[in-house]
C-alpha cells in the first residue's frame, strides 16, 4: 500500500514552501495544493479499513501506520511513526473542507498574497501532522509548528489591536504547551518506556498507580484544555478572534481550538484510563463553568464576532463534558461535536467577514432589516445560527443530541446544565437574528453589496457541509466508531 500519510505531509509541505514563493499566483498555487490535500483525504477514506493484529489489541491498531527510526540512544527512542483511526481520520476531513473554504473566501486577498496563503497552508500541514503523529516528539513539533503561522496571521493581517491579541495568544498557548510536554515526558520516563511510541507508551502505562496516572493527566489537561479553551483560561480567545482577519479566525475556531479535545482524547483518556475516575470531578466542575459562562457572557455581546467567540466556548465546555462522562457514547458525542463546531463556527465567521465587509460593522445593535437588501447573506446567517444551536436536519443536532443522551446516561440531572446552556445559545442567536435580518433597514450603505462571489462560495462549501452531514450523520458516526477505543464498546470486531 502507497504511505498516503506520509505522500499527504509531502504534497502539503512542498505546495506550502511554493506558495510562499509564488507572489501574486500564491492563490492559485494554495487552491491546487488544497485541492490536492482533499483528493487525498479521500483516498484516505475510501482506502480505510480497519487493521487487524497488533500487540496487545485494540489500542495499537492504527490505519495507515508507518514507522521510521529517527533518534536512536539507549535511554531514548525516538521514531517518525504516523497512523490514523476514525476519530483522527475525521478531523482530517475537516481540515481538508476549511482549507479549501478559507482559500476560496480569502481568494482576493490584498496584502502580501504568497505569505497570507503560505501562512493558511502551514496552519493546516500543522493540524494535520497533529492528527498523524504518533510519536510524543513528533507530536509535540507539529504542535508548536501550528503557533507560528497563527501568530504572524493574526499579528499581521488583523485589526487594531492585533499585536496584543497575537502575542497573548502565543503567551498563553505556548506556556501550556510547555506544562504539555512536561506532562509527557514524565508519562514517557515514569512508564518505564524508552519509546515516544504511542504504541510502547499504551503498553507500559498501566503499570503506572492511580496517583501518578492522575498527576500526569492533570498536567496534560491544562495543557490541552488552554487550547480548547477552559474557563478561566480563556480570555485570549476572544482577543484573538476579533482581531484576527476573517481567514484566521476561521482556522481558529475550526482546527486549532479542536487540537485541544484531539490530544486529551489521545493522549490523556486513552493512555491514563486509571486517572479519570479520579479527576473527572475537576473535568465536570471545568466544564459546567465554561458551558454556563460562554452562554451568559454571549447574551451581552454586540460585536458579531465576540457573540461567535463567545459561543465557542460554550460549545466547547459540552465537548469537554462529553470527554469527562469517559463512555463511548460520550467520545462519540466528542467527535461529533468537534466536527459540527468546526464546520459551523468556520460558516460563522465567515458571515461576520462578509457583514462587515458589505455593511462596514459589525455591532448587531446598528444593524437591521439586512433580509430584503441582502436576502443571499441573511439566508446563510439564517443557517449558520439555526446550526449552531442545534436545529434538527442540520449538522449541530445529531452531535448535541448525542452529547445529551449520554450525559443523561451517565450523570442523569445534570444534563440540564447542558441543556441550559443551549437554551441560552438559542436565546442570543435568535435575538442576534431578529435585529440583523428583520423590521426596517437600519446601517445599511446606500449601496450594498450581497456577498461577493468567492466569499459566497467559501460560504457555500460550508453551508453544503451543514446540510449534508445534518441529514446524513451516519457518515461521520461509521468512522468514529472504527478507532481503538470505541470499537469493543460499539460491539465491532
Amino acid at each position: 500500500m502507497w504511505p498516503l500519510l506520509s505522500i499527504t505531509l509531502l504534497a502539503l509541505l512542498v505546495g506550502t514552501v511554493l506558495t510562499f514563493l509564488a507572489g501574486e499566483r500564491a492563490r492559485w498555487l494554495a487552491l491546487g495544493t488544497s485541492i490536492v490535500f482533499l483528493v487525498l483525504t479521500t483516498a484516505l477514506l475510501y482506502e480505510f479499513t480497519w487493521p487487524t493484529g497488533g500487540s496487545p489489541p485494540g489500542i495499537t491498531n492504527f490505519a495507515f501506520s508507518e514507522t521510521y527510526t529517527w533518534i536512536s540512544v539507549p535511554w531514548m527512542h525516538v521514531d517518525y511513526a504516523v497512523g490514523v483511526d476514525g476519530i483522527s481520520l475525521v478531523l482530517i476531513l475537516l481540515t481538508a473542507f476549511l482549507q479549501i473554504a478559507t482559500v476560496v473566501y480569502s481568494w482576493n486577498e490584498p496584502k502580501r498574497p504568497g505569505a497570507w496563503f503560505g501562512l493558511v497552508l502551514l496552519t493546516c500541514l500543522g493540524c494535520f501532522g497533529v492528527f498523524v503523529a504518533l510519536d510524543v516528539l513528533l507530536f509535540f513539533l507539529f504542535w508548536e509548528a501550528v503557533l507560528v503561522p497563527m501568530f504572524f496571521i493574526i499579528g499581521y493581517w488583523g485589526g487594531p489591536r492585533r499585536r496584543y491579541a497575537a502575542l497573548k495568544f502565543f503567551i498563553y498557548t505556548h506556556v501550556a504547551s510547555i506544562v504539555m510536554l512536561v506532562g509527557l515526558l514524565v508519562l514517557v520516563f515514569y512508564s518505564g518506556s524508552t519509546s515516544f511510541d504511542f504504541v510502547a507508551l499504551a503498553g507500559t502505562t498501566t503499570s503506572l498507580v492511580a496517583t501518578a496516572q492522575s498527576f500526569i493527566f492533570l498536567a496534560l489537561f491544562f495543557g490541552f484544555g488552554v487550547k480548547f479553551p477552559i474557563v478561566p483560561f480563556h480570555t485570549w480567545l476572544p482577543d484573538a478572534h476579533v482581531e484576527a482577519p476573517t481567514g484566521g479566525s476561521v482556522l481558529l475556531a475550526g482546527l486549532l481550538l479542536k487540537l485541544g479535545g484531539y490530544g486529551l482524547i489521545r493522549w490523556a483518556v486513552e493512555l491514563l484510563p486509571a486517572a479519570i475516575p479520579h479527576v473527572r470531578w475537576i473535568l465536570f466542575v471545568v466544564a459546567f463553568a465554561s458551558i454556563l459562562w460562554g452562554s451568559i457572557v454571549s447574551l451581552a455581546q454586540r460585536d458579531l464576532k465576540r457573540l461567535v467567540a463567545f459561543s465557542s466556548i460554550n460549545h466547547m465546555g459540552i465537548v469537554l463534558l462529553a470527554i469527562a462522562l469517559n463512555s463511548p457514547l460520550g467520545i462519540l458525542a466528542a467527535v461529533l461535536l468537534m466536527f459540527a463546531h468546526g464546520v459551523v463556527s468556520g460558516l460563522l465567521f465567515m458571515i461576520a467577514g462578509t457583514v462587515h465587509h458589505s455593511t462596514g460593522s459589525r455591532d448587531i445593535s446598528r444593524l437591521g432589516g439586512m433580509t430584503p437588501r441582502t436576502p443571499v447573506l441573511a439566508t446563510t446567517i439564517m443557517i449558520g445560527s439555526l446550526a449552531s444551536l442545534g436545529l434538527p436536519a442540520l449538522i449541530s443536532f445529531p452531535a448535541e443530541f448525542t452529547a445529551l443522551q449520554a450525559t443523561w446516561a451517565a450523570i442523569g440531572y445534570w444534563v440540564f446544565v447542558p441543556l441550559f446552556g443551549l437554551v441560552l445559545t438559542a436565546a442570543f442567536y435568535l435575538w442576534m437574528m431578529q435585529r440583523m435580518l428583520f423590521g426596517p433597514p437600519k446601517g445599511l450603505p446606500e449601496r450594498v453589496e450581497d456577498v461577493p462571489r468567492h466569499e459566497g462560495l467559501g460560504m457555500g462549501i460550508l453551508v453544503a457541509l451543514t446540510v449534508i452531514y445534518g441529514l446524513l450523520p451516519f457518515l461521520l458516526v461509521n468512522l468514529i466508531v472504527n478507532s481503538p477505543i470505541l470499537r469493543a464498546p460499539f460491539g465491532l470486531p
